[in-house]
């Protein structure tokens, strides 16, 4: 399993255009690509980014995949109409459990 951590800040200008925007297009995009967002916060007061999700992905081979795909990168481009401050970073997960 790998993890995706995106972070970025809305532009104030374009709220409602921004929801509508993550929901019926950037996440449906990130799911066809093979990166599940299964979780995101928004920051209300503090520093740092305002928005923070998680995209997850089978393995680490197949994150860097979707991260390179042209469809991925198209998001991006589509998604910094919206927002600012935009990084994201892929770590591995490679966290095995043991049964007691």
């Amino acid at each position: 399993m790998s993890t995706i951590f995106f972070y970025w800040d809305i532009k104030p200008e374009n709220d409602k255009e921004y929801m509508d925007f993550i929901f019926n297009d950037y996440l449906p995009s990130l799911a066809r690509v093979g990166i599940s967002v299964t979780d995101g916060w928004l920051k209300v007061a503090g520093e740092g980014s305002q928005i923070i999700a998680l995209g997850e992905s089978d393995d680490y081979a197949t994150a860097r995949t979707a991260m390179q795909s042209r469809e991925f990168r198209a998001a991006e481009v589509r998604l910094l109409q919206f927002v600012e401050n935009y990084s994201k970073h892929l770590v591995r997960r490679d966290i095995k459990s043991e049964e007691h």
